[in-house]
């Protein structure tokens, strides 16, 4: 973290309902939001992956917007994971009322700035889709990460910086991913049973993935390749990710 950065976020779910109306009654009424996944990563990531980096993201957010951290919403739009057990998904419906249902709550608790983040690909679409459904509420603002095409940019910094090309740097349990799990978490990771999946071209992968599921590329569901991966990597894509969502939430209401 970069010394210039704000005081501490506060953890919502920690606070009493009286600490959450003084925060904000002093000003601090804005909450950001991680909309993560329970999902297979591979043989070597845990389900939890994409629910751990935004608690992480989520966190690291907060803290540059002096905000309030909510719970991350742990269970996405998963319906292409399907393929390996132990995924869980629900609707693009059933995302879109959660949304909405989490953003009115927050709304009637005094919260004036709200910003959500997707840390689950397939949370991006239903994301843009749930937003343009609820449209303004008033007295708030939503900001919200929506083109899932941000997470190229995180592979095109490992090609760039590590010398890991794009097809392993990969979209999901790759060497980036794989990073920035062993970076904040490496108790859960087990580089022993990291192997390569689908290494090919990245835009072709999101072509297909969403519709057809990942196991129809990828027998392993790894896309990308881990080997690479290290802590070191990690912290660099985390610094990124964490000036990725500054730059898009930032840029424009949602």
């Amino acid at each position: 973290m970069r010394s210039d950065e704000p005081i501490a976020a506060v953890v919502l779910d920690k606070c009493s309902w009286p600490e959450v109306k003084a925060e904000v009654e002093r000003g601090r009424d804005c909450v950001v939001v991680a909309l993560g996944a329970t999902e297979q990563h591979g043989p070597h990531l845990p389900l939890a992956t994409d629910a751990l980096i935004g608690d992480h993201l989520a966190g690291l957010v907060a803290e540059r917007l002096d905000a309030f951290i909510a719970p991350t919403v742990r269970v996405g739009c998963s319906s292409h994971h399907l393929g390996f057990p132990g995924t869980l998904s629900i609707s693009d419906s059933t995302f879109g009322a959660i949304v909405a249902d989490l953003i009115h709550s927050l709304a009637r608790g005094g919260f004036r700035k709200i910003v959500l983040i997707p840390t689950h690909g397939g949370n991006f679409a239903p994301l843009g889709a749930a937003l343009e459904q609820i449209g303004t509420v008033d007295g708030v603002e939503i900001r919200a990460l929506t083109d899932v095409r941000v997470l190229l940019a995180i592979a095109q910094l490992g090609e760039s910086d590590h010398e890991v090309p794009l097809g392993c740097g990969g979209l999901h349990a790759g060497e980036w991913e794989t990073s920035m799990l062993l970076a904040i978490h490496p108790d859960l990771v087990d580089m022993t049973r990291a192997e390569p999946g689908y290494t090919g071209n990245l835009q072709e992968a999101l072509a297909t993935l969403f519709h057809a599921g990942v196991d129809s590329i990828s027998a392993n569901g790894v896309l990308g390749d881990p080997a690479a991966a290290s802590a070191e990597h990690g912290q660099r894509y985390w610094d990124l990710a964490v000036d990725l969502v500054l730059a898009s939430v930032n840029g424009g209401a949602s």
